[in-house]
């Protein structure tokens, strides 16, 4: 191709010519492929001219991480430093043309990882070789690669092939991850005597982990509740969607049924405060000498690790396992409704996920509950 004084050229298959091998272009597909390839490389001249860099994997992470920080600074930080660790460290996986991209080079890519269970590490490597790192891990890394690839693709889509998407789709596929240790359920008296043990710690704080146990939300949902949400003649909270995914509208409120004793405990926090003020609230505290603070104001909760601190201490108090995290909540929370015969869609939407999530992932509280159910129309002989 050649264009505004720059000459472009690439061989782009074989013809199908007698003994040709496999994959060869037939007459028809070589004209429409050339055509398409033409385009693709008229509009990333025009790019070129108007000062646009040719899309590669390493531009496509670095604008994705960008727009991440500023939706949440932390978040696209920790998003930046998955990326940068074990992405751009592969200069010549960074430096592939997104035009060029297969999902083979994906593939290639992650094989290089030091995946944790994969391979197993010489004895006399250094301490400065790479760490395993667990399925897990490299699932969410993926997550955060496909979501920058699809955003480049999509921004330079003239300059593109059709196929990008597919081969983003195909080289992105989540690893089978047969590690359940963070799926923790606790029983119902180990909830109550962890959420007895966190109002010893703090007032607050056990409010927040009240909401949680009875709840099973996500730590984003409920620093998000204002007070009106709290609906006292109804008996209910209106719990906000997540906001996870990039959908342009907000997901709706998710309506949770609560106990009048569960209202007991949260109504000095609804008490002579208005409508749009946040629910859940903490003390900041500011610093006035040596070691020395003092409560200062009253704000919301922020991102989930504030909570670390007190964790631990209600944690020690309440006599659970030392290594029960606060995500087990909404865990067991899942699988108390599977147990009472929910529906698994009703399950899902009030816990503002999917069915097939639920099913993926409970399906075994699912066996049981739908057993129990469909013993109880058994045929009595």
């Amino acid at each position: 191709m050649v264009a505004e004084g720059n000459r472009v050229e690439e061989k782009l298959g074989n013809a199908d010519d007698d003994g040709a091998p496999a994959g060869a272009l037939t007459y028809r597909a070589a004209v429409t492929t050339a055509l398409d390839w033409s385009k693709r490389q008229y509009a990333a001249a025009q790019s070129a001219a108007n000062g646009s860099s040719i899309p590669t994997v390493r531009t496509a992470v670095e604008s994705y991480v960008a727009k991440r920080k500023k939706r949440s600074a932390r978040e696209g930080g920790n998003a930046e430093g998955r990326l940068t660790r074990h992405v751009l460290s592969d200069k010549e996986f960074a430096a592939l043309p997104l035009a060029k991209l297969r999902a083979s080079d994906i593939e290639s890519w992650r094989g290089r990882l030091p995946i944790s269970g994969l391979a197993e590490l010489d004895e006399d490597e250094d301490e400065d070789s790479p760490k395993p790192i667990a399925p897990s891990t490299v699932n969410r890394l993926m997550n955060d690669l496909r979501a920058a690839l699809n955003d480049a693709a999509e921004r330079h889509r003239r300059e593109l092939p059709a196929h990008l998407a597919a081969e983003i789709k195909v080289g992105t596929r989540a690893m089978s991850v047969t590690d359940d240790a963070r799926k923790q359920l606790l029983t119902d008296e180990q909830i109550r005597s962890t959420i007895t043990a966190a109002f010893e710690v703090d007032e607050d704080f056990g409010r927040l982990v009240l909401v949680a146990g009875v709840t099973g939300a996500r730590h984003s949902q409920m620093r998000r509740l204002r007070v009106g949400d709290l609906q006292i003649d109804k008996l209910r909270m209106m719990m906000p969607g997540s906001s996870k995914g990039r959908l342009a509208k907000a997901r709706p409120p998710v309506s949770i049924p609560i106990t009048a004793e569960t209202l007991d405990k949260l109504r000095p926090a609804v008490t002579g405060r208005e409508a749009e003020e946040p629910l859940l609230e903490r003390w900041a505290y500011r610093s006035v000498g040596p070691v020395k603070w003092e409560k200062d104001h009253r704000r919301p909760w922020g991102p989930a690790y504030e909570v670390d601190n007190w964790w631990v201490a209600t944690v020690e108090r309440a006599g659970v396992p030392a290594d029960t995290i606060m995500y087990a909540f909404r865990h067991s929370s899942i699988v108390r409704g599977l147990k009472a015969g929910l529906p698994v869609r009703l399950v899902a939407a009030l816990h503002d996920t999917s069915s097939e999530m639920i099913e993926r992932h409970y399906s075994a509280f699912i066996v049981d509950a739908t057993e129990e159910l469909a013993r109880r129309a058994a045929l009595a002989i």
